[in-house]
């Protein structure tokens, strides 16, 4: 379990999905989201903008919780939102 000390934000693949509606998880816009984001291609852009991810591929988003999609630790620096659109745009 992550708490406020570790100094990380979780990063799902839900947050991401164009086939989600904004009430049942996603946060970007449909423009910038994606068909069926991979844990692995968000583990890749997170990478690149050095956010030193940890990938936990057997958690499962609580509003999906039968579905095993894996979740990434980064680190918190910047806002959540800012990081989450960062990871968007790049995907």
């Amino acid at each position: 379990m992550v708490s406020k000390g570790d100094g990380k934000f979780v990063i799902w693949p839900i947050y991401f999905d164009k086939s989600v509606s904004r009430i049942r998880g996603r946060k970007v816009s449909k423009k910038i989201a994606v068909d069926k984001p991979k844990i692995d291609n968000i583990e890749k852009v997170a990478k690149e903008l050095k956010l030193n991810p940890v990938l936990e591929k057997k958690s499962s988003h609580p509003s999906r919780f039968w579905k095993s999609e894996g979740r990434i630790l980064v680190d918190k620096k910047n806002s959540k939102v800012n990081i989450i659109r960062q990871i968007a745009n790049k995907l």
